[in-house]
């Protein structure tokens, strides 16, 4: 009896293990739940419920807290996350691929076609994280999208990145983040839509 023991929990390790791992696709990452890379531009423009709006560089998400915070030259400004409307980000991202970098404008967008390069997405306050404010890194984990919708993202992160150009809020405690994809154009040292 002694020696079945070890045998017995081995098994059973291996059928729980297998188990456990039976919903996992068995290539690539298939799951409903994705970490998405994106862009913040560093000039920020929050528009507060009460008509006034403030401007700067968006250097804090608090989520936890419910607060954002504006930096403008050596100054911060701390803003609860009730009081605003929307965040609209422009001007300048630096995007650092692995071997170019590339400096990118927010541009408004003409026709139909380049209005499909944009997209809107609606997550939990908690699901939108800065990564590196220098670097005007974030990410979004995107939970509200079907597999088809984040495979079809995920494919576009091959070759583009996503910069965000604008956040609302809604007293849900959701926000709508809205996406623009960038291809970039390495010649021209810039990244066109």
């Amino acid at each position: 009896m002694k020696k079945l023991y070890p045998i017995i929990t081995a098994t059973s390790l291996v059928l729980i293990a297998s188990l456990a791992g039976y919903h996992l696709p068995a290539t690539g990452d298939q799951s409903p739940i994705k970490k998405i890379p994106v862009f913040i531009p560093d000039d920020t423009k929050v528009s507060l419920k009460n008509g006034t709006s403030l401007s700067g560089r968006l250097i804090k998400f608090d989520s936890q807290a419910k607060t954002i915070a504006l930096g403008r030259e050596s100054k911060t400004k701390e803003v609860a996350m009730k009081e605003i409307k929307q965040i609209e980000f422009q001007g300048k991202v630096i995007i650092r691929e692995s071997q170019s970098l590339v400096i990118s404008a927010v541009e408004e967008l003409l026709n139909d076609e380049q209005q499909q390069n944009r997209g809107r997405w609606h997550e939990p306050l908690q699901n939108f994280k800065i990564v590196d404010v220098n670097e005007g890194k974030a990410e979004v984990t995107l939970t509200s999208l079907n597999p088809r919708q984040i495979g079809i993202i995920s494919d576009v992160l091959r070759n583009s990145s996503y910069v965000v150009e604008e956040i609302k809020f809604n007293p849900s405690d959701k926000i709508e983040i809205q996406v623009n994809r960038c291809v970039a154009t390495y010649q021209y040292g810039r990244c066109y839509n």
